[in-house]
Parts: structure tokens; C-alpha cells; sequence
């Protein structure tokens, strides 16, 4: 199981990314500022973030600067979400790190489509799967 920290300071997106994520059957934490946002991803460790760029006590995009530059965060998946206005602010987005910007309202099937693509199931290794061919029954 994936682990996924949610900040964002409206519980009624936390509680929406919570239910689009269920499907995937990852567990999802919340904080809900900026300085929440670095110390709870430093306790949890998360295996993916997704930052709301706006946020009480400071931005997103200094949230994601912040992980960056902490080792355990170099490589972990963060995408940003934010009002459609932000669409205007992407280049600053991708240049704190982020791996993926969403506009708001968020889309459901976009938002799995990314979280899909970023964090992908595990698979064991030495298997490869071939989709050309018929799973076995």
C-alpha cells in the first residue's frame, strides 16, 4: 500500500482526493498549511505529496522547494494543484520540482490518470508483463 500526504487547507478537496484515491487503495494523510505540510511529510515519509499552492503560512511552491531539497525528498512524486488562475504560474510550478500541476476544480479521472502514471503499483521483480499477450486465467 502507497502511501499519499494530501495538503490542502479545505477538508471538502482533502476529502475528495481521500475518496478518488480509495480506488487505488491508498493511504492518504492530510496537513493542512505549509508548515504542517514539511513535518508531517518528514514523520510519514510519504511515497507521494500533493500540495495545494495555496496555503496558510506560506505557498505550495515553497513547500515543494522545501521537500526538494531534502534528500528523502529528491525523488518522491509531487503534484501540485491549484485554482485555474495558477495555469498562468506552471513554469515556477515545474521549476520547485513539482512533477505535475492540476487546475481546480480538481478532475477525478485526471487526478487518478496522474497519481496512476507517478506512483505505480508494485510489481515483483524479475516479472514482466506483456500486453500484447492474454492474461492467464
Amino acid at each position: 500500500m502507497k502511501r499519499v500526504l494530501v495538503v490542502d487547507s479545505d477538508p471538502r478537496v482533502c476529502q475528495a482526493i481521500h475518496k478518488a484515491l480509495s480506488v487505488m487503495s491508498h493511504a492518504v494523510s492530510f496537513a493542512f498549511d505549509a508548515v504542517a505540510a514539511v513535518s508531517e511529510a518528514r514523520k510519514q515519509n510519504p511515497d507521494m505529496i500533493i500540495v495545494d499552492l495555496s496555503l496558510p503560512a506560506g505557498s505550495g511552491l515553497l513547500v515543494v522547494e522545501r521537500l526538494r531539497a531534502l534528500p528523502a525528498f529528491m525523488r518522491t512524486p509531487i503534484i501540485v494543484i491549484a485554482d485555474r488562475g495558477a495555469r498562468l504560474e506552471t513554469e515556477r510550478i515545474f521549476e520547485a520540482g513539482a512533477n505535475a500541476f492540476l487546475p481546480k476544480p480538481l478532475n477525478r479521472h485526471l487526478l487518478l490518470d496522474y497519481v496512476g502514471r507517478l506512483l505505480p503499483t508494485e510489481q515483483p521483480q524479475g516479472v514482466w508483463i506483456d500486453a500484447s499477450q492474454p492474461m492467464a486465467k
